[in-house]
């Protein structure tokens, strides 16, 4: 009897595990089912986060701001004192070189070239009084009337009448020459960009009178860190944008370069000239641009912002049929100016790259690109 109850009961366990087993298998097609009808999770980017690759040119270089000035500055002083009879220009007028920037009354130079004269015919006298000296001395000394050393004292007097004849001689020149000419010439073809005295105005030796500048030459002057030397050479293009003149490229060479670094900054002054012969540009402007060192006409260029760093490696996402792929790139040269990188690697003019801060990026993730609002 008892052999016939466990002959039963084993038949009994197995249909049961065997229900609890289909249950367990029916449970977890459930669980899996649900899953994969789970909407799969998705990185929402704006559509201004989406940025395309394209061929274009790329320059890289070192940027520097600086101001332009006249090539060529002059400032007039006095040549002599006296009163100013007129003045002949005002400032913003081009003058031609030679042209009287002012005159002075003759009376004053008049009166200087005569006691020049007079000083001159002074010294004269006393030379020839100081020669008659010397040879009488001579002659006594010979005889034995006269000591060495009165000779020598003789001799000392005509030297310093000599000296006072020569100093004399080009005191009367510089005042003929005053004389002859009272009018103060510029000494440049150019603009009268300051004038310091009027007409009536008494002027010492040296006193400004005028300023010319030559602006058919600008030069521009910038600075630029010293550990870009090696980048920054005779020679090396310059391209860059004057106040002014919005939308506007002027290009050129660096000219020269400072021998030392400005104190306290490190920062070495670069030099370049920019002709202008239409007088369009003025000194003073300032300027913003850079020294191109390195250039790249067909490069594969994105924003800098679809550029990323993970761990070591470079890479960018590009978007294809709503998931994101990541593609490692090397970097090739950076414009900061347009604020585009080349891109060499797996990236192809026209591919679609995401750009800024995505939380959940990744490779293969879901991508939702929102439709930019529209204003009511």
């Amino acid at each position: 009897m008892r052999e016939t109850m466990i002959r039963v009961a084993r038949p009994l366990v197995a249909v049961v595990l065997g229900l609890g087993i289909a249950g367990l298998s029916g449970c977890s097609r459930q669980n899996a089912e649900s899953k994969t009808n789970a909407p799969e999770a998705q990185v929402l980017v704006a559509a201004s986060d989406v940025a395309r690759a394209e061929t274009r040119r790329l320059e890289s270089g070192v940027t520097f701001t600086g101001e332009l000035s006249p090539g060529e500055i002059v400032q007039v002083n006095a040549r002599f004192d006296g009163d100013l009879e007129s003045v002949r220009v005002r400032e913003g007028e081009r003058v031609q070189q030679g042209t009287p920037l002012a005159v002075y009354r003759p009376r004053d130079i008049h009166d200087q070239l005569q006691a020049a004269e007079a000083e001159l015919l002074s010294a004269q006298a006393v030379r020839l009084s100081a020669q008659n000296g010397e040879r009488r001395a001579q002659r006594l000394l010979a005889a034995g009337a006269a000591a060495p050393s009165d000779l020598e004292a003789a001799q000392a007097q005509r030297a310093a009448a000599e000296a006072r004849v020569r100093a004399a001689e080009a005191y009367r020149n510089t005042a003929k020459e005053n004389a002859d000419r009272l009018d103060v010439p510029s000494p440049i073809t150019g603009w009268v960009s300051k004038v310091f005295c009027h007409g009536g105005d008494r002027t010492a030796i040296g006193d400004p009178i005028a300023q010319v500048v030559d602006t058919r030459v600008l030069e521009l002057s910038a600075t630029v860190p010293a550990d870009a030397l090696a980048r920054v050479q005779p020679g090396t293009p310059i391209r860059f944008r004057v106040d002014g003149f919005p939308g506007e490229v002027f290009t050129g060479e660096v000219g020269r370069l400072g021998p030392t670094t400005e104190p306290g900054t490190r920062q070495v002054r670069i030099y370049m000239r920019l002709p202008n012969p239409d007088g369009r540009l003025v000194g003073g402007l300032f300027a913003s641009g850079r020294v191109v060192d390195s250039v790249r006409e067909q490069a594969v260029a994105a924003p800098v912002a679809a550029l990323r760093t993970e761990g070591t490696a470079s890479v960018v996402y590009r978007l294809s049929q709503g998931h994101a792929k990541r593609i490692p790139v090397t970097v090739g040269l950076i414009d900061e100016e347009a604020g585009a990188v080349e891109l060499i690697g797996e990236v192809s003019p026209g591919d679609s790259l995401l750009t800024g801060v995505l939380p959940g990026l990744r490779d293969g993730a879901a991508v939702r690109v929102l439709a930019p609002a529209t204003g009511r």
